[in-house]
């Protein structure tokens, strides 16, 4: 039932938000506020509008692909971490995988809050301190080769992470995202006063319909230039399902 709610939550907020139009157009027949008549102009600001919108979409279409590999990316480094640490340990007793696994928990705390607080770096933290248990196995005489296969691990999950900063707050040509909110705000305007040159439900109709279709891609242009959210609000939001399996797989090992 959750599942099915967040598949139709924009839709559905859209639909509000269009029923608060189509109420608007309604009161400005009622009261004959209707002053513009239909242009072959309206024409083109309508095609301009919908090749601008075309065009961010195409722009911020590339980073939400990319970061929709962030978090199995992520995970893999993790994982391999862990395992490789795992297999040390039954040559090395005495590495604290203990400590690992707490960092690694640490790690995927810290990238939610971030994803949450978005002035806040603590998942980059989180990750130097996998220098500690780095350390610990060149103390205790872990293979240098092996340590530097596990610091390349760490390179990638900065890297990654990183990328996850500049998603979410970089946003793709926002005097264009600007500029298209301007144009749908004046063409519903624009239908919202246009004389109907056949029967009113016809005006009513076509308002609805164009309405819907330019609010609901802002919308999801807000969704995809802003992927990751901690709550996961809608199905077009990254999942991170995969890092929290990796957690609820560290808990078992550790149970």
């Amino acid at each position: 039932m959750r599942n099915r709610f967040i598949r139709w939550r924009v839709a559905g907020q859209t639909a509000l938000i269009v029923l608060g139009i189509v109420v608007a157009k309604l009161v400005i027949s009622a009261f004959s506020w209707e002053f513009i008549t239909l242009s072959p102009l309206f024409t083109s600001v309508l095609a301009g509008g919908v090749f601008v919108l075309g065009l961010i979409v195409a722009g911020t279409l590339a980073d939400y692909k990319e970061a929709e590999r962030v978090p199995s990316e992520i995970t893999a480094a993790l994982t391999n971490i862990h395992d490789d640490c795992a297999a040390f340990k039954e040559q090395f007793p005495d590495l604290d995988l203990g400590r690992l696994e707490d960092t690694q928990i640490r790690i995927v705390e810290a990238f939610r809050h971030d994803l949450g607080e978005p002035d806040t770096f603590r998942t980059l933290q989180a990750i130097d301190d996998l220098n500690v248990t780095f350390l610990d196995m060149d103390r205790i005489g872990v293979p240098a080769t092996y340590t530097s296969r596990l610091r390349n691990e760490q390179g990638a999950l900065r890297r990654s992470v990183l990328r996850v900063y500049h998603v979410q707050r970089t946003e793709f040509l926002p005097s264009a995202y600007l500029l298209i909110q301007s144009i749908v705000a004046l063409i519903i305007t624009v239908l919202a006063f246009t004389e109907p040159e056949g029967p009113r439900y016809q005006a009513v109709i076509i308002l609805g319909f164009i309405s819907f279709f330019f609010i609901s891609l802002l919308r999801l242009l807000r969704i995809m230039d802003r992927p990751f959210h901690v709550e996961e609000h809608t199905q077009d939001d990254v999942s991170l399902f995969l890092l929290r399996r990796f957690v609820e797989r560290l808990d078992r090992t550790r149970a």
